[in-house]
């Protein structure tokens, strides 16, 4: 069933058509991301579900920035300090997470850890309507001093976030939508509730990139003894010896 695109994200991202890429290109890399961690965690053969988290956590970046990069207009934004890449089309800049491994409600979802990159992310996104409520832990985009990378984004930039619930079993809930930052806690406050994401029944077909591997490298106690060239000392260096 065709799902229609909602006029914000069309207006964001450009238009319904480019939207719709988006959208659409987001849940194929989340289901993507899912296939990956849980082959990852198959192959580890251990009980902790570790293995899973970590290719999670790349995963929902990278499978990300990799679908999504050949959308006409898309660019690659690294902020400051931050290992992976953002994506920005239009003026959307895609910010995905995972709000919890159990089936809970997206409108309760919060940021885990408050950092500097998650700030100056949070400064293009909109203010909170009930900073009051929240006292001195409140947070004020207006206060935050964005380092170059987000600071050469064009200024009506604006936060779409990602959010998805996700465990070791399955892929369970993504969303989309644009909230505040209400607290220093993470706590946000949705200005555009977060919008179910569909996404498809099987993961795209890819190739693991491995990178590349030296073979056959020897300890350094396990290589040939290096050939050590001997020839006489000539007799005027001997005499010399022989006199000190």
């Amino acid at each position: 069933m065709d799902v229609p695109v909602s006029a914000w994200a069309s207006k964001l991202f450009t238009d319904e058509k480019t939207a719709r890429l988006v959208r659409d290109g987001i849940g194929q890399a989340l289901v993507d991301m899912q296939a990956n961690a849980r082959s990852s965690h198959t192959e580890a053969d251990v009980t902790s579900t570790q293995v899973h988290g970590v290719a999670r956590y790349r995963g929902s970046y990278e499978r990300l920035s990799s679908r999504l990069a050949s959308i006409p207009g898309a660019e690659l934004v690294k902020p400051n300090g931050f290992q992976f890449n953002l994506v920005r089309v239009g003026r959307g800049l895609l910010f995905p997470f995972c709000f919890s491994k159990q089936d809970t409600n997206v409108q309760a979802a919060k940021i885990q850890n408050v950092w500097s990159v998650i700030r100056e992310l949070f400064a293009l996104a909109p203010a909170s309507q009930q900073p009051d409520l929240f006292g001195d832990l409140s947070f004020d985009p207006n206060t935050v001093e964005l380092r170059p990378k987000l600071a050469a984004l064009p200024e009506d930039t604006r936060l779409v976030l990602v959010p998805f619930a996700c465990n070791a079993a399955g892929l369970l809930k993504p969303y989309w939508g644009v909230a505040a930052l209400a607290d220093e806690n993470g706590r946000l406050e949705w200005i555009i509730d977060p919008e179910p994401l569909p996404v498809p029944n099987a993961p795209s077909v890819r190739t693991p990139v491995i990178p590349h591997q030296v073979v056959g490298q020897t300890g350094f106690d396990e290589g040939e003894e290096p050939l050590v060239v001997l020839a006489p000392r000539p007799t005027a260096v001997r005499k010399l010896d022989d006199r000190s």
